[in-house]
């Protein structure tokens, strides 16, 4: 069983339901598609791409299944990213378009049309810290994988 392939298949079953995690009817099954989002975006674009891109209930997902597998270098790292965000501002409460404002790169829509130019809403030491947690993330301090597969696999073999 293959840790990247079998998270990614959760996350895959969301696409039907526009991406809800609470469209997947067990909760460990929306743990894993909350891991392989969690995982794909911090490692392509840091914690700021993961929550502007899923939201605040994708990130509770994937902290939990981390604290859950017993990762809990990247579970802190994950829950310090997210205490950032809230020292700075009421993330819980921002919409998609206010969520996508943190971002501080510009974004460009599939025709190449500029949908938000470049700067954030956050202050430039949140930003700082959160890139720096995300580059530790990026690390692997823990082996995801190998906790991934031995708390979740009597799940999937059910």
């Amino acid at each position: 069983m293959d840790w990247y392939d079998l998270t990614d298949k959760y996350h895959e079953m969301t696409f039907a339901h526009d991406g809800d995690l609470e469209s997947l009817p067990e909760e460990w099954q929306r743990e894993l598609a909350a891991v392989w989002r969690l995982e794909a975006d911090v490692n392509n674009g840091g914690y700021l791409q993961f929550i502007t891109n899923w939201g605040v209930g994708s990130h509770r997902y994937g902290l939990a299944a981390l604290q859950k597998m017993g990762a809990d270098k990247m579970a802190k790292i994950v829950a310090d990213c997210y205490s950032k965000l809230t020292s700075a501002l009421e993330i819980d409460k921002l919409s998609h378009d206010q969520l996508q404002a943190l971002m501080p790169n510009p974004m460009i829509d599939r025709d190449g049309n500029t949908v938000k130019e470049a700067g954030s809403t956050l202050p430039e030491s949140v930003l700082a810290d959160v890139g720096t947690l995300s580059y530790e993330f990026m690390d692997y301090p823990d082996d995801v994988a190998e906790l991934g597969l031995k708390y979740y696999g009597p799940f999937v073999t059910k």
